[in-house]
Parts: C-alpha cells; structure tokens; sequence
C-alpha cells in the first residue's frame, strides 16, 4: 500500500493535476469503477472533482459519536459497508477542512469492517490540500484540530508532494507576496505593496466589473440582489430539473445546496454572470460575462449567421419574454437561453448559448443520489470567499475588514491573477493570521525534505565511489 498527500500552494494546478490522477485511476478500474472513491471534505470540494463528502461516502451522517457506534451504524447500511470493502483507492480533497478526530474515526472504521490491521484496512490513501487554506469547523468551545493532529497521520501516509511551483500569478513579486501572506508573516514590503491596492480598478475593455468577495452568503446574496435591481427590464428566471434516487426533497436539496448552481436562477439583460461549467478550452468554470439577452436555439443559430441585421430586425425583449411564456405553457417546445457575452483569457470576448448542463451527486458504484439540470449560471458581481476557493478571477474586489477566519485573507487575494486586477480595501495587517501549528508543520516538513535530501546525496555519493573504485580495480587487473 503506498499512501501518499499532496500539500499545495493556492494557484499551483491542483485541480489539474488530481483530475489527471482521478481520470487515470478510472482507467485503471475501468471494470470496476466502485474500486476508486471520490471524495472530499465539503459538499462544494466534492462537486468540484465529481466526487462525495467524505461523509456521505462512509455513511457515518454527522459523524460526531464514537468510532465504535459508528461501525455500527455502517454495518446496518449494506451500501455502505459495500462501498469500504470494494474500496482500493480512497482521494479526499480539501484536507485541511477535515478535523483530526474524524480522520482517526475513519481510520477505526476501515480497519473494523474490512478486517483489516493495515492503516486504512489497506486502501491506498490520496489526500490533498492546504493547510494554511480554510481550517477544520470546531465544535463549540472547541480548538481546531488539523488532519495532522490526527493520532494515524503519521501511520497512514507514507509520502508527501509538496506542489510550488505557482501557475495563477505570473508576477514573480506577487506570487512571493501571497506566500508570505499564506504563512501569516508580512515583510514591510510587502505591507507597503497590498496597501498601494487600496485603489479603484481602471475600467476593463469587456466592460467586466471586478467580483468582490465577501465572508457570508448572506453578504453575498446582498449585493448581487442591489445590483440586479438596477438593471432595467424583466427577470427571466430557470428552474432546475432535480432528480435521483435520493426521493426525500429534503435530504436531496441539503446534498443539491453544494453544487454551484442553484435550484432557480434569476437573471436580466446586462447581469454579470460566471460560468460554473468547464465548456472547452476557452470557456472554462470560472469565465466571467454579461447576458446581453435571451434566445431559442433556433434564434442564436440567426444571430450568429448575421449578427447586425439580427439585432437590428430581431424580436424585442418583450418578444422574447413572450416566447418563453408560450414555452412554459406548453404551447411552444422552443425553448428561451440566456445568451452571455464572455471575456476571454487572450483579451477577446465570445458568445454562448447557455443551454442546460447536468450536475450529479454519485457514489462510487455509479447510484446517482442527486442530480440537477440547470443552466451553467450564476451572478457574478458578488461570490463569497468559499465558493471562490478553487477559481481564478482576473478582476477581484477583496475588503479585508470584513474577514474573520484563519486563512480567509489568503484564499480570498490568491484567486486574482495579478495586481493590476485587485483592489483591496481596508487592508490591516493584522487580519493576516496563519495557524502556529500548521507553520510547524510545515516546517517539519522542510526539515525532513532536506534531511531526506542529504540522504540521498549521501547514497548517490557512495554508489559512484563504489563504482570509481570497481572500475579503478579492474584497470588495475589489466
């Protein structure tokens, strides 16, 4: 069993990389698909890599009584003790959200009920994440308690891959000032620089506003709602479709609240969206736009084929409204789009058509819990500091007066790409707080990398003066 973490940099590819090891371990179990399971510590983490919350995966619910109530509890659920004895491969995403007791549990668990000494009962272990990111949740009164606290850490993982090298921030200077920040400790410099950021953003050419970031949803919700009331015209709004064999609403919209989307989505012309929903290259989850209407499939294939005279000679809004009326009336089976200008990476921008796409909540034996067909939508002027965990802004808002966590300040800033695209307002070093404990570990880390280090220079040394010397007395044998 070779179990190993990947403790990563904010902007270093993570989400590339474990899609990559998630797509070629299916390839691997391509007959057996249930032998990998997907999961992570947050509902929104787990939608993000196609998984399940760690704790839907072990059918532990909450997880707050002891280890040994707990393989009770599984041992009365047959799919769940199905899904830890077909397991080989366990990933959990976002491991700094996982709190050290339950990962002891877990480890309890796997051993009682495959009858298992081995760490894990002996599946192989991918964890990945950042400590110095958002901390565990503690129980009232209670301190956080970090994965690496866990008592079968140390015995459950056998390597670490530290992940450094930064691909969101191309600026050198930057991404070396969000690494002192994501340590909790400012040079004077770097003070200096975020302070210079507390300024207004110039206007963009795609006419994109920048996403401000806030703590709370409610916060969040807030500020887009302002905004949509400013905009003239009528609402269009998108129901979801939900289903899966989940039949309780209930228990499927707590399961349906983590992905990004929505059950109704309310937009107007002109309402800056983002796209929750990696398209191709170009249009990824994360692209930022402007609807700047709504069509049938029919009437965007018009448009594309001759913009101008379309928008010139082309129905009104009022027209459009009308033809998505008739459609939820059942009079038409056309049915009405919003169409979103995005800005693109090079600096040009693209239309899409923004049809249904579908999101799952699958276990890993192929059983859908949930499901939602939903348009890839949502506003954009506002999002809150978790739900932007993971994405890349070009144009980002931060007011740092408002943070109140460990870590928020960092995962908030590392989403912008440079400095030019972010404005920080009310910034105070102070609110810069990294975890003591997770400074030490890291720094162990280090130290166990350069000791390892030396060991192997050591090694390699020794080889080639073993192999100098084999050659040396073969020369003197001739």
């Amino acid at each position: 069993m070779v179990c190993w973490t990947s403790l990563i940099i904010a902007g270093t590819g993570k989400s590339v990389l474990l899609r990559e090891i998630i797509a070629a371990l299916r390839r691997k179990y391509v007959r057996e698909p249930d032998r990998v399971a997907v999961t992570a510590s947050t509902g929104l983490a787990a939608c993000n890599v196609g998984g399940v919350t760690l704790h839907s995966f072990a059918g532990i619910g909450l997880g707050k009584e002891p280890a040994e109530d707990l393989v009770k509890k599984i041992r009365r659920n047959a799919k769940a003790k199905q899904r830890w004895m077909r397991t080989k491969v366990l990933i959990m995403d976002e491991v700094s959200m996982v709190d050290g007791d339950l990962f002891d549990k877990l480890e309890q668990i796997a051993r009682t009920i495959r009858n298992n000494g081995r760490p894990f009962g002996g599946i192989q272990l991918v964890i990945t994440g950042d400590f110095f990111q958002l901390p565990p949740v503690p129980e009232y009164g209670r301190a956080s308690k970090f994965a690496f606290d866990a008592g079968t850490w140390t015995t459950s993982i056998e390597h670490t891959i530290g992940l450094h090298h930064v691909f969101r921030q191309k600026d050198p200077v930057f991404a070396g000032m969000l690494n002192e920040m994501r340590e909790g400790r400012l040079s004077p410099d770097s003070i200096s620089r975020f302070r210079q950021l507390d300024r207004p953003l110039p206007a963009s050419d795609d006419n994109i506003e920048a996403t401000e970031l806030f703590p709370t949803r409610q916060e969040v919700d807030l500020a887009n709602s302002l905004r949509m009331q400013q905009l003239h015209g009528t609402i269009f709004s998108f129901e979801a479709r939900d289903g899966g064999t989940i039949t309780n609403k209930e228990q499927r919209d707590r399961l349906l609240q983590n992905i990004m989307v929505p059950e109704v989505v309310h937009l107007k012309k002109g309402a800056q969206v983002m796209l929750v929903k990696n398209m191709d290259d170009s249009l990824v989850n994360g692209s930022l736009g402007k609807v700047t209407g709504f069509m049938t499939e029919q009437m965007f294939v018009l448009y594309k084929e001759d913009e101008e005279a379309f928008i010139e000679g082309g129905p009104s809004e009022q027209a459009m409204k009308n033809e998505m009326a008739k459609t939820t009336m059942g009079l038409n089976t056309a049915q009405v789009f919003p169409v979103v200008r995005f800005a693109i990476a090079d600096g040009t921008t693209r239309d899409l058509l923004c049809k249904r796409e579908d999101w799952k909540v699958e276990l890993p034996n192929g059983e859908v819990q949930a499901s939602r067909s939903q348009i890839p939508l949502i506003l954009a002027w506002a999002l809150s500091i978790h739900k932007a965990q993971g994405q890349t802004l070009e144009r980002v808002r931060v007011d740092l007066g408002r943070v109140f966590e460990k870590g928020q300040a960092y995962v908030a800033l590392s989403r912008a790409t440079s400095m030019a695209g972010l404005q920080i307002l009310r910034f105070d070093p102070r609110k810069v707080i990294a975890h003591e404990k997770v400074r030490s570990f890291y720094s162990s880390l280090s130290r166990a990398e350069q000791v390892e280090g030396k060991a192997k220079s050591k090694t390699i040394h020794g080889k080639m003066q073993a192999a100098n010397a084999k050659k040396r007395d073969a020369e003197d044998e001739q």
